[in-house]
């Protein structure tokens, strides 16, 4: 238990590495003390919000999993997006938080961890808010793009360096150079464009 609670002080370097707390106390622990860290846990407010949920999944008690599912309807999208990383049997909600991710949020707001998850789950709502998102968000476009090449089978990975001069072309601010832009892209990964573009 202490191992466990000595692991939760954070610095820099465990922020910093995306260190969690360390879970292979857990396994040391009686029952009866895992049910207590979840406990406080559930009740502890939003900070670290990813390592909580880790550990409540890790530890996987109903109530320690209904905890994280019900994090997918926190009044905070960072913290409904860390929730949806640990979800089970939840694909609804979680397909919900990430479209509003894809809408909303930026690379240090949550949108980084919320395309970790698109790399592997990748539902029909989720691929059409990174269309939309092409033409609609100029900052994070082009990161949309290269995660299309990567579910469609284009590209070797989420964002394949080998074609980052074409998904560049999506930084622009002219909506005409965009859209041919788009229109390729949609050429090349087989969907029609002109669902996006009247």
């Amino acid at each position: 238990m202490k191992r466990f609670l000595d692991s939760m002080e954070m610095n820099y370097e465990k922020w910093h590495d995306g260190v969690g707390y360390d879970l292979t106390a857990l396994d040391e622990m009686t029952q009866s003390d895992k049910d207590s860290i979840a406990e406080m846990l559930i009740s502890s407010g939003q900070s670290d919000p990813w390592r909580k949920f880790e550990t409540l999944e890790y530890i996987k008690t109903a109530r320690s999993l209904a905890a994280i599912n019900s994090a997918l309807r926190h009044p905070s999208l960072e913290v409904r997006i860390a929730a949806s990383r640990f979800a089970r049997g939840a694909d609804e909600d979680r397909e919900r938080v990430l479209i509003e991710a894809l809408e909303q949020s930026d690379l240090y707001g949550g949108l980084t961890q919320a395309l970790d998850q698109i790399e592997t789950f990748h539902p029909p709502g989720v691929i059409d808010a990174l269309l939309r998102g092409l033409l609609e968000r100029d900052s994070v476009a082009v990161n949309f793009a290269g995660m299309l090449f990567y579910i469609f089978g284009k590209a070797d990975s989420s964002f394949d360096w080998n074609h980052r001069p074409f998904f560049l072309r999506f930084s622009t601010g002219e909506r005409k150079e965009r859209e041919q832009a788009f229109i390729q892209l949609c050429n090349i990964i087989g969907v029609d464009p002109k669902k996006y573009i009247e």
